[in-house]
């Protein structure tokens, strides 16, 4: 009954709620729970807390209704929630298997490398990009002006020489006839064959472009006035175009061919692809903005491959050093969920091939996250930049270029 009482008079009682109450409020919640010391039991009327213990008990939850209850609050929701119930998993020293199936493909200082379901790797060469085609049957590899075509085993396939230096080769959905890539700043395409390189534009941004998912000829890109544009692979016939993202550093369509993501350092967005009926081609709609919380900073972000839900890696510098954040955004609008908050900085996000679970990269451990979206225990794997440093070398983090294939 009293209980009820209390709570009723918080919630009655105004809160003003000034502009730094989140930075002093988080230095009081930490420094009571720092000072609080465990007390001994030895009667009965010990069971009951002392006056000063009261009083903190109170202080604390008044203090927390007024950071959790006001709009001003939503950052402190994240920081309770980062700092009282997210954890990562107990890491395992190596590489056992790949949790869910499929393959990987990492890009080392060595040169990509090929990770089989059993955690098993193969060195392709030395390659400074690489990219799956359908059903992994290869990898689009690019060193210099060289691009090539390789087999899982690093067995070359063809190779192609472009008028300048070769970035973002990415090989086109089943059935796999092309790869887009960029040479200096030109937007090209070539047959998966190794035939017929044709220029698509000749002045682009430097942002990877995304292949419809759908298997068609549609291609998107960012222009180099800040567009964002979906061509004929084959024509070269703009279909569609708006505006891009200021700042743009990274686009994915996927979402099952419904939604183009665009991501920049402090931004990213939702852009709706629609078929049109009466005519051919795509338009885009209406984008959609995802929250991202102030003063963080956005290290990666994947949109999954048949649902509209982005994973994003958000880091932010605060007072007890910098936490980084895994968050998947929901298809509706202010729908978000938290999976895993740790100290330090995380790296880039890959969904799995069934989009079930995401990799997420955790340099400052060494190790590799993988984070199942729905429900499920999570599990980490340590000495990570290890296992791609052949002879025992020093070995900087790698990064994973690809998560292949679905079942």
């Amino acid at each position: 009954m009293r209980r009820d009482v209390l709570n009723e008079a918080l919630r009655e009682v105004p809160i003003p709620v000034p502009g730094d109450a989140e930075e002093r409020g988080l230095r009081v919640v930490e420094a009571a729970y720092a000072e609080r010391e465990p007390r001994e039991r030895t009667a009965p009327e010990s069971r009951l807390p002392s006056l000063p213990r009261l009083a903190l008990a109170l202080a604390l939850a008044t203090l927390l209704a007024a950071l959790l209850l006001s709009p001003a609050g939503a950052d402190v929701r994240d920081w309770v929630d980062d700092a009282f119930t997210s954890s990562a998993p107990r890491p395992e020293p190596t590489l056992s298997e790949i949790p869910g199936g499929g393959r990987l493909l990492v890009q080392s200082a060595e040169g990509p490398w090929v990770v089989q379901p059993d955690g098993s790797r193969r060195l392709l060469g030395d390659y400074e990009e690489a990219d799956w085609s359908p059903h992994g049957l290869f990898a689009a590899v690019a060193k210099g002006r060289t691009l090539s075509a390789v087999e899982p085993d690093g067995t070359p396939h063809w190779s192609f020489t472009a008028p300048a230096r070769v970035a973002d080769p990415r090989w086109s959905p089943v059935p796999g006839e092309r790869i887009a890539f960029r040479s200096g700043r030109a937007l090209h395409v070539i047959a998966g064959d190794g035939t017929g390189d044709r220029v698509l534009a000749a002045k682009t941004a430097p942002v990877a472009p995304a292949w419809s998912p759908y298997g068609d000829s549609s291609l998107a890109y960012v222009s180099a006035a800040g567009a964002l544009r979906i061509i004929s692979s084959e024509s070269a016939e703009k279909l569609a175009a708006a505006p891009a993202l200021p700042d743009v550093a990274e686009i994915e369509w996927g979402a099952g061919g419904s939604a183009i993501l665009e991501a920049s350092p402090r931004a990213m967005r939702l852009r709706p692809v629609r078929i049109q009926k009466l005519r051919p081609g795509p338009e885009l709609g209406q984008a959609r903005m995802l929250a991202v919380a102030p003063g963080a900073d956005l290290v990666d972000a994947a949109l999954a491959p048949r649902r509209q839900m982005v994973a994003a890696v958000l880091t932010r510098w605060q007072d007890h050093g910098t936490r980084s954040s895994v968050v998947v955004y929901g298809p509706s609008p202010g729908q978000r969920r938290r999976l895993l908050t740790v100290p330090g900085s995380l790296g880039e996000v890959a969904w799995s091939p069934d989009g079930l679970r995401l990799l997420v990269a955790w340099p400052y451990a060494n190790q590799w996250l993988f984070l199942p979206v729905d429900r499920g225990q999570g599990r980490a794997v340590a000495n990570v930049s290890d296992a791609f440093a052949p002879g025992g070398r020093a070995a900087s983090f790698p990064r994973v270029e690809g998560w292949c294939c679905p079942r």
